[in-house]
């Protein structure tokens, strides 16, 4: 029996190792696993999983509530990871959109170590010794708030670049914070220029977006999946990448692009003449308006004054 445990826990050591070694290489892994389910629990879970997938309110909440009641005591068979290669002109566009002032966000739903791996690789963070990465991170919801006043502290007392300094979340740890903590991660997002948030699901990225909007930002969401979907339409402006993941981004979002690298011409060149096309349509609107009424009112002062 000894040795049974012994070989168990080597194998779950050998594919810890495997996983995070595929995740520092920027691979999307998965892990694969069984359990075998009798008749009535099957039965009982599909009841709850129908229930929880036709509710109204909390709909994505309640269905992964339900289906964590099922994940558990798997036995793992092994794992998997493929190569997402990047698409061209990724760490150019968004190193320029950088330089004009633009803050960037990466939610994701990758694992922490591939998500920064992704972020070294598109330029979003800095590799140098002088770059910092900030850890939001903990078991429990007093090591949530103690790492989060932690760096809320380091962003304060700190005056660094933006590609120098950001800070890292995850999933299990952001829920705590936007349930308990609303107040000072509102106050670490205006001060924040970077953010890598990993393990996020959908309504997640929403509720960021939402967030960030509150903060007087102007949001801008670019996605290529259906998990981008929320994100899209919560933003101001929604940028959807058609492509291999399928067009529910792109037929959710406001504009649709073919390729990431698109994304600085959308900005730079048809944002601005965009911007000079309101401007200068806002500025007709005003002054056509004040000639009419200044006409209206010259016209009743002359009748006034005539009929006096």
């Amino acid at each position: 029996m000894r040795l049974f445990f012994l070989w168990l826990i080597l194998q779950i050591k050998t594919f810890v190792d495997a996983v995070d070694k595929y995740a520092q290489l920027g691979l999307r892994t998965l892990c694969l696993g069984w359990r075998e389910l009798s008749l009535e629990e099957y039965l009982e879970w599909s009841r709850l999983f129908k229930e929880a997938n036709s509710a109204l309110v909390d709909r994505e909440w309640k269905v992964a509530e339900v289906c964590q009641k099922l994940e558990h005591s798997l036995d793992i068979l092994g794992i998997s990871a493929i190569e997402d290669r990047l698409q061209d002109g990724v760490p150019e566009t968004i190193e320029i959109l950088r330089q004009s002032g633009i803050n960037f966000w990466m939610l994701t739903g990758d694992k922490q170590s591939t998500a920064i791996q992704i972020a070294l690789l598109c330029n979003l963070i800095s590799s140098e010794p002088k770059g910092q990465l900030l850890y939001i991170n903990g078991k429990t919801e007093d090591e949530v708030a103690r790492s989060l006043e932690r760096v809320l502290l380091t962003m304060r007392i700190t005056s660094s670049e933006p590609k120098e300094l950001a800070f890292v979340v995850d999933g299990w740890a952001l829920e705590i914070i936007l349930t308990r903590y609303k107040e000072a991660f509102t106050e670490l997002a205006v001060l924040s220029k970077t953010a890598i948030c990993c393990r996020v699901t959908p309504s997640q990225k929403a509720q960021l977006v939402k967030l960030l909007k509150s903060c007087d930002y102007r949001t801008l969401a670019i996605g290529d999946g259906g998990n981008d979907v929320r994100m899209i339409q919560q933003a101001h402006i929604g940028v959807g990448i058609s492509g291999r993941e399928g067009l529910q981004a792109a037929r959710a979002a406001d504009y649709s692009i073919g390729k990431f690298r698109f994304l600085k011409r959308l900005i730079l060149v048809h944002g601005r003449y965009s911007y000079n096309r309101t401007a200068f349509l806002s500025q007709y609107s005003f002054y056509k308006s004040l000639l009419i009424c200044f006409i209206q009112i010259l016209y009743c002062r002359n009748k006034f004054i005539q009929f006096s």
